[in-house]
């Protein structure tokens, strides 16, 4: 059996076929999906172009991260929010 979107749930409830209760006790048990929120932290360039900056350790694939790796992940997550910032419109 599979799961039941948020937006699908979301206007089963809007529509009066599924009631707050039951959409309360579907979440709960697992059966509507959680809606996937990604945000895009952007740095403007010197020409107006907008890149995303990014982090992987090379060599690193299948391994287990040390605490310095995730010590260093943190602090780098805290200066992406400090420098960055999120684009409110589309620019192609």
């Amino acid at each position: 059996m599979g799961k039941l979107s948020s937006k699908d749930a979301a206007k089963l409830t809007e529509s009066g076929v599924l009631s707050k209760k039951a959409l309360n006790e579907m979440e709960n048990k697992g059966l509507v999906s959680k809606g996937r929120t990604s945000v895009k932290r952007f740095i403007k360039t010197s020409e107006g172009k907008f890149v995303i900056p990014c982090l992987y350790f090379r060599g690193a694939k299948n391994t287990t991260p040390s605490k310095k790796m995730e010590s260093f992940l943190a602090d780098y997550e805290k200066l992406v929010e400090k420098y960055t910032t999120i684009k409110t419109t589309t620019n192609k």
